[in-house]
């Protein structure tokens, strides 16, 4: 897929995720489908991530664990993924370090050897 109709796809997700945000945990999995790792360019990327931070933003700390629960093993390991992109990115670090320690407790440390092992990047 293109990086043109990766970003409508992004696009279409993030206007998703801000009709669902009064539902964190539903904002959240739909903020983690089809994540773009075909994608070339890097604003691509970003703007994905960025829609990432917005549904894990919506999160009452309270409910993190609760949301992370829900996910299944493949989001988990998405999730990982985006946590790590966004700390390149500088974005919110010290909510998504809050969300690697919980998502660490709950997934263990494969999720994190899988997100950073693994040829599909963010």
């Amino acid at each position: 897929m293109a990086d043109a109709e990766l970003l409508q796809a992004i696009g279409s997700r993030d206007k998703q995720v801000s009709g669902l945000l009064a539902n964190p945990s539903a904002a959240v999995k739909a903020a983690l489908v089809d994540p773009p790792y075909t994608a070339t360019e890097a604003e691509t990327r970003k703007k994905s991530v960025k829609v990432v931070v917005k549904a894990i933003g919506s999160v009452p700390e309270k409910e993190v664990a609760g949301v992370i629960d829900s996910l299944d093993s493949d989001e988990r390991d998405v999730l990982m993924k985006y946590l790590y992109r966004g700390l390149e990115e500088a974005e919110s670090s010290n909510h998504l370090l809050k969300w690697h320690g919980i998502l660490t407790d709950k997934a263990g440390n494969g999720c994190i050897m899988r997100a950073l092992s693994e040829t599909t990047r963010l």
